[in-house]
């Protein structure tokens, strides 16, 4: 327990602290009243670069006024008793700033100071999946007096108040239509913003607090995070200008290389159009990556923002992505962000970065669009610290098509809201553009950048031609595979890719028995699928491409993880029947450089799906879009077909657009009318998951890396240490497993999720694991047998 002197030091002297002596700093005890102002200093720095800054500067000043308390310092020096220090604040807050007519103001500053420890909670009820007491329960625990103590307190810490007429203006609700039919539109932006505004002020708040704890708790930390120096913006443009200029310079004379010159050209010359949300469409090959990079950085410049980000869908695009900018930029520019990266890998910026992935205090992020969205969509601190720092910069969605349908009207509205209140633009970049018209919520217009497409059917057009098969049988698939010297088959489900792997493996064998070869027949058979840890999949990707490159045999049969960004090229692509945008993601795989006269894309179905249809209906039902889409084109697959799939697949009956009642919920007029108690960011917050299903990871001691980390593991658990530090770090030699399929894992005994909790392990055992193909990843109970004989 903590000393108590300090206490008996407050109960003589009346002075009140916000946090005790640290290991860092024993003996220095933090007095309230400069925390509260140099949190609020800070959350007024953060929220100026929106307008709020009183707004920010009150939130600190009020957000930990419950600390001033007989109870609270108790706990600092030592007492277990839970004192609920956050309400009073937020009570105080609501009481002091509303007017009579209007409480909505009042309500936002509330929100975020009461959910700053431990997440925004629901105003009215808790609602499905939300564990929070609602603000309104809260406020009934207190009454007047506890107002007046409040008061009080400010008075003996000498901390003053702006009054509520010195809050900026919220300029949402000033909003007026331009004709009657905008009238909807403008109302549902007007509310949306408002739950917007609350996170971005929460996310200043929480921030500020966190960093001014570091800073009095960790200095060491701080100091840490204040080491990095990144280049500002125009610097990094004028390194990303040099190596671009370089490149086309020494490119050889193509129609390709005309075209990606053109499109460089495109983006520069787009950045100085007005912020706001933007296209960028242009065929696989074409340069985008950077191309969208410099167009974001000139954007960035040119009207004042402070940073890009760099969404994209999968973290594999990520890592590849990340790893592009920081040869360009420089490491200590770049900052890469997702669920798999290993900070310990990374001696010199490690922790650096690990510091910086918590609000994204960098010029140059790399994230996923997990990251970026369900943060702006949350209600806790950790995932909220980061949100303002979104504010004022240029966001480029990578592969755009991708975002999910269910979840695409609440999405779009984000996006909207983000440029039209927040500072900042966004750009929808991909080879096959979502047909996004008529779907903005708020009626935004996007931009295409590359308006100039003269030259694309001659330097993208002839690279590859589909083939359309129909259907197939999958063992005559399986020998047409065998048949070519390098060739790509994408299927759409884990099952498939395995079950076809193994039939070519078995004509493999069939053919060197054949040969009387013993072995030297080199097939270079591979399989790629989320059965497989990242780390896995990103070693076997490292010896495809080295085969490719040196013109070796090559032959991979992989779900579709392996199509959307991946720069790999194959002069042959089997692809299972799937929405048409997956088709041309596809064909990005295939004659990629334009290096041969034609590349073939084969679309196929398997017969025997004829018998047993793929049990997933969103799949079923863009295979049922593409379908008709391809037998009414006489057969024919050509880019015509993009824009006409999107149309019929976000024609939904009801709003399947808002599958989770998001958007409603967030634009609805009674929260307007109950002045925001009905507001739910918890409950939204819960809703609001772009991945969504029941899996959980195991981690997998594969290879050496995953055997070190094991033993890392155990030591640490044998020394008391909790090994829930080393979470981050595995996951990048994790699988996720389905419920289901962990049962049936967990009674076999393959996975022990008892002794290293919170992780679940798959068990090694003597010669490898029974349970991990080398191979095809994780097996079932019953397929373990087949390992064997491999091992």
């Amino acid at each position: 327990m903590k000393p108590k002197v300090p206490y008996l030091r407050w109960r003589c002297s009346m002075r009140w602290y916000a946090h005790s002596p640290s290991e860092e700093r024993p003996g220095y005890w933090q007095n309230l009243d400069s925390h509260l102002l140099n949190v609020a200093a800070l959350a007024k720095g953060f929220s100026d670069k929106f307008g709020f800054s009183v707004w920010g500067d009150v939130l600190g000043r009020l957000h930990d006024i419950g600390k001033a308390t007989a109870a609270f310092q108790e706990r600092l020096a030592g007492s277990r008793q839970h004192v609920d220090h956050a309400t009073p604040g937020a009570l105080f807050a609501y009481a002091s700033f509303q007017t009579p007519q209007d409480k909505i103001a009042a309500a936002i500053l509330a929100y975020a100071i009461a959910g700053h420890h431990g997440g925004m909670p629901n105003g009215l009820a808790k609602g499905p999946f939300a564990q929070r007491v609602p603000l309104t329960n809260r406020f009934k625990a207190y009454d007047d007096s506890d107002l007046a103590w409040v008061n009080a307190r400010l008075g003996e810490l000498g901390i003053a108040l702006p009054g509520v007429k010195d809050l900026e203006p919220l300029p949402f609700l000033c909003r007026m239509p331009q004709s009657a039919q905008d009238d909807k539109a403008f109302r549902d932006s007007a509310v949306f913003s408002l739950s917007l505004l609350c996170r971005m002020l929460y996310s200043c708040l929480v921030d500020a607090d966190y960093l001014d704890t570091e800073a009095f708790m960790m200095p060491s930390r701080a100091n840490v995070r204040a080491s990095s120096r990144p280049l500002a913006l125009r610097e990094l443009s004028d390194r990303l200008d040099h190596y671009l200029d370089a490149l086309t310079a020494s490119a050889s004379p193509s129609a390709v290389n005309d075209a990606r010159a053109s499109i460089l050209g495109s983006c520069r010359v787009a950045a100085d159009n007005k912020p706001g949300v933007f296209t960028l469409t242009v065929p696989t090959g074409g340069g985008k990556t950077l191309s969208s990079l410099s167009f974001a950085l000139r954007h960035a410049i040119a009207h004042g923002m402070e940073r890009v980000i760099y969404a994209i869908p999968y973290t594999s695009i990520v890592e590849q992505t990340a790893q592009v900018f920081r040869n360009v930029l420089g490491a200590e520019n770049v900052l890469e962000h997702h669920s798999n990266y290993d900070f310990e890998e990374d001696a010199e910026r490690g922790e650096i970065s690990r510091l910086l992935t918590q609000n994204w205090n960098a010029p140059i992020v790399v994230t996923t669009n997990v990251q970026l969205f369900e943060s702006l969509f949350s209600n806790r601190p950790g995932k909220c610290r980061k949100v303002h720092n979104i504010a004022r910069s240029v966001v480029v969605l990578d592969e755009a098509q991708t975002l999910p349908d269910g979840l695409l009207k609440p999405t779009l509205a984000m996006i909207e809201d983000l440029c039209l209140d927040f500072g900042a633009s966004v750009v929808l970049c991909t080879a096959t553009q979502p047909a996004l018209a008529g779907l903005w919520p708020f009626g935004t217009e996007a931009r295409e950048i590359v308006t100039n497409r003269n030259g694309f059917d001659r330097a993208f057009g002839g690279r590859t031609q589909f083939v359309w098969e129909t259907e197939i049988d999958e063992q005559d698939l399986a020998s047409r595979l065998v048949d070519e010297r390098a060739v790509l088959c994408i299927v759409g489900t884990k099952s498939k890719a395995k079950s076809i792997y193994e039939n070519v493996k078995s004509l493999i064998g069939v053919a060197e028995d054949q040969a009387e070869c013993n072995g030297c027949c080199d097939f270079g058979l591979f399989h790629l699928s989320a059965n497989m840890t990242p780390l896995h999949r990103s070693r076997v990707l490292e010896k495809i491409r080295a085969r490719l490159t040196a013109g070796e045999r090559c032959i991979v049969v992989s779900t579709q993880l392996i199509e959307a960004g991946v720069d790999i090229d194959f002069p042959s692509v089997y692809r299972e029947l799937a929405g048409i945008d997956s088709l041309f993601q596809a064909a990005g795989r295939c004659n990629r450089e334009g290096t041969r006269a034609q590349g073939e894309v084969h679309v196929f179905e398997l017969l025997s799906d004829r018998e047993k249809p793929t049990p997933h209906t969103w799949l079923e039902r863009m295979k049922s879009i593409a379908r008709a889409l391809i037998e009414r084109n006489g057969g024919v697959i050509d880019d015509e077909l993009v824009p006409a799939f999107f149309r019929q697949r976000y024609e939904t009956d009801g709003d399947g657009l808002d599958g989770k009642g998001i958007f409603r919920e967030l634009t609805d007029r009674g929260l307007i009318e109950s002045e925001l108690k009905t507001l739910q960011l918890e409950s939204v917050a819960n809703e609001y998951r772009i991945i969504e299903d029941d899996t959980t990871p195991v981690f997998v001691p594969w290879g050496e890396d995953g055997a070190k980390m094991l033993c890392d593991l155990q030591r640490r658990i044998e020394h008391g240490v909790e090994p829930a530090a080393l979470v981050m770090r595995m996951q990048r030699s994790s699988v996720s497993v389905r419920g289901y399929l962990y049962e049936k894992l967990k009674e076999a005994g393959a996975i022990d999720d008892e002794s290293y909790q919170p992780l679940a392990v798959l068990q090694p055992d003597v010669g490898g694991n029974r349970y991990y193909s080398d191979e095809v990843g994780l097996l079932l109970p019953g397929e373990e047998e087949l390992n064997d004989l491999i091992v």
